[in-house]
């Protein structure tokens, strides 16, 4: 079996014969490491539908100053942006997908002084009040914020005092067992995200449907009439699903997505 050797040339001709832009990157003894002073952040980039919108997102994040790599993933709707914090913030990002035409959102960095968890067994103010004075006593907690209506808690700590496993493990002591914590999958938005956007083109797709099976009608009856008042109460009724069971069921089916 004979090998043969590919230049790095070789192999960018080829993907830029299939269609595609391709660029050769210098070789580096960091490669894989995270230079000190930068962090990886993880964004959701929504609205993306083929290379061109990548290729579009990935130009203008890399031409962010303190940004030194952007990688963009048409699959996911997610990219990877290394940066320099003290040059550029993670909402300066957000901000430069969003002026761009594209949906953005922050998911998570490479930090390892911050755990974002999310609490079960918070019901009333005064099991919120014990969760902060669990936390204002925890040596080397920094700084925290809990959201009582989603139940999710962001703390930022020292992490030479604690660690991840130190703060949950303070917070379940602290509260005798009573509050229960998940940390959070840096996913959950995106998936949220996915499926309100996948039941807005099921309806679209049901109206669209229903339009073109109306019209058709229209066109082929002799009672034109008759089917146009049927259109129009239908619309009525797709318009307030309260007042129709099928409309009614069709939304519920998608909220339960």
């Amino acid at each position: 079996m004979k090998l043969v050797n590919f230049q790095d040339e070789d192999i960018k001709n080829a993907i830029e014969d299939a269609g595609f832009e391709a660029d050769i990157l210098p070789e580096s003894s960091t490669v894989g490491k995270v230079p000190q002073g930068t962090l990886v952040g993880q964004f959701t980039i929504g609205g993306m539908t083929c290379a061109a919108c990548v290729n579009s997102v990935e130009g203008i994040l890399r031409n962010l100053p303190g940004v030194r790599r952007a990688v963009v993933a048409l699959a996911t709707s997610s990219g990877e942006v290394e940066y320099d914090p003290s040059v550029i913030s993670k909402d300066d990002i957000v901000n430069a997908i969003e002026d761009s035409g594209f949906d953005g959102s922050f998911i998570q960095s490479n930090e390892q002084d911050k755990i974002i968890l999310r609490v079960v067994g918070v019901y009333s103010l005064i099991d919120a009040q014990v969760l902060e004075g669990i936390l204002s006593s925890t040596k080397g907690v920094r700084q925290f914020h809990f959201d009582q209506v989603s139940g999710e808690l962001d703390v930022l700590f020292d992490p030479e005092v604690l660690s991840s496993r130190s703060v949950v493990d303070a917070i379940q002591e602290g509260s005798n067992g009573k509050f229960k914590l998940h940390v959070r999958s840096p996913y959950t938005r995106m998936a949220s995200k996915d499926v309100a956007e996948t039941s807005t083109i099921f309806r679209l797709f049901i109206s669209s449907l229903f339009l073109s099976v109306s019209i058709f009608l229209i066109l082929n009856s002799d009672n034109n009439h008759i089917v146009s008042l049927f259109l129009l109460f239908f619309l009525y009724l797709y318009s307030f699903p309260s007042n129709c069971v099928l409309c009614g069921y069709i939304k519920s089916r998608q909220n339960s997505c």
